[in-house]
Parts: C-alpha cells; structure tokens; sequence
C-alpha cells in the first residue's frame, strides 16, 4: 500500500480511531491500529474487542493495501511531524514507512490479516437520529451511569427504540435518568444496553450539531454509522431494572426555583457538605428554600433561593453532588422538585418539559 494524505487529516483520523485501542490486552495487534485504501481514501481502524473505531481520511491512493501499526507511535510521529503531505507505504516484511519533507521513519508492523475486524451490524432493527439531539440525551444521562463492575447491567445506559422513538435510561441505585428523544426513521424494536465508555466516546464523535447518524441493533452489537466515523459497542448481557417501578407516580409537594439561583447555591453549599458525606438540608421557610450544610471539620453553609411552594413545607437532605449533576445540565429557566415523604425519592424535571426526568433518592437529616 502506498498512499499521500496531509499530515494533519492523517493525525487527527489516528487520534479519533486511537481512542478504541486497547491499553492492557495481552494480544500485541490490538495495540495496533489497522490502515486500508478505499478509492479516495484510507480508512483506519481500532478495537479492544469491546468497542471498535473506524473513521476515513481522503487521501491519494498510489498502491492499493493495508496495513497495520502501533497506535501510539504512529500518533506521536505523527504529531510532532511538519504541516505538510505525508507518504505512508508498507513493505512485504510489514515495516510501515512514513515519509513527510526531509523526515523519514520506518515504523514495525505486524500483519495485516491478523487484525479483527470490526463486526457487520445488520440494519433490521435501525433508526435514524440528529446528532445534536442524541448528543445531548447522552450528556444527560451519561453521569448516572454506575461504576460498580459487580453490576454489570448498571455501567451501561438503556436504550430502548419504540415507535416513534427512543428512551435512554441510566441509574446507579441511587438516581435514576431517563431522557425520551425523537428519531427520523425507525425500523423494529429493541432494548440495548450500551456501556458507558461506547457511549462517551460516541458523545466526544458528535462534535457537530448538523446532520444526523445511523444506529443499528443486533442482539449483541450496537452500530453508530456516520458519514466519516464508526463505532461498533458490545452490548452488555443480562436484564436491566425495571426502572418504571422506580419513578414515583405521584406526588403531594412541589418546588418550583430558578434554575441558575438553585445551581449557585447548591454549589456553594457542597463546599461544606462534602466533609459531611455530600449531604445538604432542604427546607422551606417563608417563601424561601432554604440549603444548609454542615461539617464538624469545616464549618457550616446557608443558602437561600426564592421557591414557588405546592403543598406542605418541606424538610429533606439529598446528596448535594447528585443535585448538582442533573442541574448542571438542565437547559429550562425553572426546575420543579417533586416530592412525598422525607424518605420517598424525589422528582427533578424541568419546567414545562416532560422529556426528561431525575429521581434521587433522599438522604437521612441527622
């Protein structure tokens, strides 16, 4: 194979495929990245065999081939060479070389033909998304998303494609996202669960707010198609919680606060609470929400915001760090809190939109 590809198409499609490569494999060829000409192009690919990357660069094909060669490498070299064309050719031993002005490097490859390649996703269950809008489901749900390996079905997000649409669910026992997003075109149904490192790196790919994205289901894999990236995810095995038993059907309190005031106290107020288990006291008072915080080694915090109250006055502690994560991505002027009992879960939504919801479990007050 040989071919000429500017020097920084050519880094920045080894940057984008490099972040599937895997770090810790005992198989040498998975450190490695995979180079194929197509017409007008070359395509690159990575995969640690969980999640695999595959982006396309234009370039002038001369020769015809592929190639494979250590990602890391390859992207240093390729960073630190000048801003011009780049020749990359193999040899029949798999010594890859790169040539760019005056510099000349031979970097040591293995064969091409043992690298896996990244699987077929057949497109009977399918649809079609925005990237703005699933970007934006992703970012916020994602931070719900569990980090305990012993509950597998908890690291991954839920995405069930129904009629009309699709629902992401993310929860670690102790909040729970669902984030429900309109599609182009749908073909079946499914539920899927996506891990949470596919769905980051999917997130990091959605870099423009035009144009939109395919995604094909199988019972095992997950296609993220885009005109000059791919990404193919294992699902992860097993049932998801029944997350509808989780959502509380109703409620006998509601606040409604601003939600930029809201954030800035909250924030504040977790200064002090997270030498206290992240733990911060709601309560209303006079027209006011009033969040206090309060740490033997630290001090105490006293915040308070302009509250529309529904219902009886309210005494609650909540995680402050699990408030800040769904306010942080809150995008309506009001929030509304929906509450029951001091130690029912709580309701996060934003005013006037039923697209999404948060529930958070309560914190004991003493």
């Amino acid at each position: 194979m040989k071919a000429i590809c500017g020097r920084k198409d050519l880094f920045e499609g080894v940057q984008t495929a490099g972040r599937a490569v895997s770090s810790r494999s005992s198989l040498p060829i998975l450190g490695h990245l995979l180079i194929r000409s197509e017409e007008d192009h070359l395509r690159i690919a990575a995969t640690d065999l969980e999640i695999g990357m595959e982006c396309s660069v234009e370039s002038n094909v001369q020769e015809h081939g592929c190639l494979t060669a250590p990602a890391r490498i390859l992207t240093e070299v390729l960073s630190a060479l000048p801003d011009a064309d780049v020749v990359i050719s193999v040899d029949e031993s798999n010594v890859v070389n790169l040539k760019c002005g005056v510099s000349e490097y031979t970097i040591l490859g293995l064969p091409a033909e043992d690298f896996p390649m990244l699987p077929d996703v057949k497109d009977d269950v399918s649809f079609k998304i925005e990237k703005a809008t699933l970007r934006q489901g992703i970012h916020k749900t994602i931070f719900a998303v569990s980090a305990e390996e012993a509950r597998p079905q908890l690291t991954g997000i839920l995405l069930l494609l129904e009629e009309g649409g699709i629902k992401l669910v993310s929860t670690d026992t102790h909040r729970l996202c669902r984030q429900d997003m309109s599609i182009t075109q749908g073909r079946g149904e499914a539920q899927a669960i996506v891990p949470g490192r596919a769905m980051a790196e999917l997130s990091r790919l959605l870099t423009s707010d035009e144009g939109e994205l395919s995604v094909n289901v199988s019972p095992s894999q997950i296609l993220f198609d885009m005109p000059d990236v791919r990404l193919v995810s294992r699902l992860i095995e097993g049932q998801f919680p029944n997350y509808e038993r989780v959502i509380p059907a109703e409620h006998d309190r509601k606040l409604t606060l601003p939600t930029a005031d809201f954030l800035q106290a909250m924030r504040r107020a977790a200064i002090v609470a997270r030498e206290n288990s992240n733990r911060a006291v709601l309560r209303t008072v006079d027209g006011k929400l009033v969040v206090t915080a309060e740490s033997g080694s630290v001090g105490k915090a006293y915040e308070e915001v302009e509250v529309v109250k529904e219902g009886e006055d309210v005494e609650m502690a909540f995680n402050a760090k699990y408030l800040l994560d769904v306010l942080g991505v809150m995008d309506a002027e009001a929030v509304e809190l929906e509450l029951t009992g001091s130690l029912s879960p709580g309701v996060v939504k934003g005013q006037g939109a039923d697209d999404y919801l948060y529930v958070v479990m309560p914190m004991q007050i003493t």
